[in-house]
C-alpha cells in the first residue's frame, strides 16, 4: 500500500495515514512509551504507483509531471504522522533513489528532480507550521557522492542534510562530503546484516565503520534496518528478490516466543550507552577528540563524547567507546587484553580493556 492507492487522485483527497495496518501505530506507541525522546526519521520506498512511468510500485520513476503532487503527498505524510502523536524530526524524499528493483518497492528519482521536489517541499513544509522538520536528500550509498554533491549544490537552502547506506563504498566518503559541504548534516540511515555471518567480525565491523566511524566521518545517527525480524528474515514483501537466502538479519529476532538479540543490537547499545541525554528532556552528547598512543595503540578504536546537563551548576558526562580487538584472528584466536592509563584533565586511571566492545563515562566538575 501507500497513502493514496487511487490512480489519478491529484488532488490527493483519498489520502490517508490510516492505510498502515493499525499495529503499525501501536508499536510506534509502544516505542514511544519506553523512549519519549525518540527522533522519527521518515521516507517512503516508492511514490504512490500512479504516480511512475511503470504503474507499479516495484521499481520504475517519478514521472516530472508528478513533481508537485509528490511534495504534497509528502507534506501530507508529516502533518499524518503528526496527527496521531508522532511529529517526524527529519523527512527524506525517496529510499536509494538510485535503486529500481521490480520485486519490491523501489524507485529511481534524479538528483535534479529531487532537487526540484526538495525546493517544493520545504516551502510546504514551512507554510504549514513544520519549519522544524528536516529535509534529509540521497539515503544511498557512500559510493556515488555525485548524487548528494548535486542535490546540495542546486537545493542547498531546501536540505538540513545527506544521508548514507552501507552497501558500496566507504565510510570515509563522508568526510569528503562534510569537506565539500560543511554546513550540512550527515546521517547515516541503513545497513543489515545476513543471517549465518561471523558474530564477532560483525562486531568489528560495525564499530569500526558505524557506531565509531560513521560518527568520526560526521553522521549525527546511526541506523540499522530492520528492526526485528523471524530467523528466516521474515516478514518480506511477496516475491521479492531483495535480502534473499539466507535472509536479512534484524536487530533481534523472534523465534515462536524467544526474543533473540543480535551484533546490531550489541553495537547499537554501546553507542547509545555514550550519547543518551543524561537529563531528562536534555541534550544529547557530542563527540569530542580522543587520542590512542603508544606500542598497542593499533589495538585500541576509540571515540569520546560529552554529554552537556540541563543546569549548569551539574557536573558534565564524559564516555567512551572502546573496541579492542587484538584478536590475533589472523593466525588463530588468542584475545589479549590491552592495558592502558586515560589521561584526562591532568587526572590518570589505569584500565584494562578485554577483547570486546566497553562502554564507559564518568563525571567531571564544569
Amino acid at each position: 500500500y501507500t497513502y493514496d492507492d487511487t490512480a489519478g487522485d491529484t488532488s490527493l483527497s483519498q489520502f490517508s495515514v490510516d492505510r498502515a495496518p493499525s499495529y503499525f501505530w501501536t508499536v510506534l506507541s509502544d516505542i514511544k512509551t519506553v523512549q519519549p525522546g525518540i527522533k522519527l526519521f521518515i521516507l517512503p520506498w516508492s511514490p504512490p504507483a500512479w504516480m511512475k512511468d511503470n504503474n507499479n510500485i516495484g521499481g520504475g520513476s517519478l514521472r516530472s509531471e508528478y513533481a508537485d503532487v509528490y511534495a504534497n503527498y509528502l507534506l501530507k505524510s508529516v502533518q499524518g504522522f503528526t496527527s496521531k502523536g508522532f511529529r517526524p524530526y527529519t523527512i527524506s524524499l525517496q529510499n536509494e533513489p538510485g535503486h529500481s528493483d521490480g520485486s519490491y518497492p523501489t524507485a529511481t528519482l534524479s538528483s535534479s528532480l529531487a532537487a526540484s521536489i526538495g525546493t517544493t517541499l520545504r516551502t510546504l513544509l514551512n507554510n504549514n507550521g513544520f519549519s522544524d522538520v528536516k529535509l534529509i536528500g540521497y539515503d544511498h550509498n557512500w559510493d556515488n557522492l555525485a548524487y548528494p554533491n548535486d542535490v546540495i549544490n542546486r537545493a542547498a537552502s531546501s536540505f538540513a542534510g545527506i544521508a548514507f547506506h552501507c552497501y558500496g563504498g566507504s565510510v570515509g566518503a563522508q568526510s569528503t562530503f562534510h569537506n565539500a559541504y560543511p554546513n550540512e548534516e550527515i546521517h547515516f540511515t541503513e545497513c543489515a546484516g545476513m543471517n549465518g555471518s561471523d558474530w564477532w567480525g560483525d562486531i568489528k565491523w560495525n564499530i569500526d565503520n558505524l557506531v565509531i566511524g560513521a560518527v568520526e566521518n560526521w553522521a549525527r545517527s546511526v541506523m540499522f534496518w530492520n528492526l526485528v525480524l523471524d530467523p528466516s528474515g521474515n516478514p518480506k514483501f511477496p516475491g521479492t528478490g531483495s535480502c534473499a537466502s539466507p535472509g536479512c538479519r534484524g536487530v533481534a529476532t523472534i523465534n515462536g516466543n524467544t526474543i533473540s538479540l543480535n551484533q546490531e543490537w550489541y553495537v547499537l547499545a554501546h553507542g547509545s550507552r555514550a550519547i543518551l541525554p543524561k537529563d531528562t528532556g536534555g541534550p544529547w552528547a557530542k563527540r569530542i577528540g580522543s587520542t590512542v598512543t603508544g606500542g598497542q595503540g593499533w589495538a585500541l578504536r576509540v571515540s569520546a563524547f560529552v554529554t552537556e546537563r540541563t543546569s549548569s551548576t551539574e557536573w558534565k558526562r564524559y564516555s567512551l567507546v572502546v573496541l579492542n580487538w587484538n584478536d590475533n584472528s589472523s593466525t588463530s584466536w588468542n584475545p589479549q587484553p590491552v592495558k592502558t592509563i586515560i589521561n584526562f584533565k591532568g587526572k590518570a586511571a589505569t584500565v584494562t580493556f578485554p577483547v570486546g566492545v566497553t562502554t564507559l563515562w564518568w563525571f567531571a566538575a564544569p
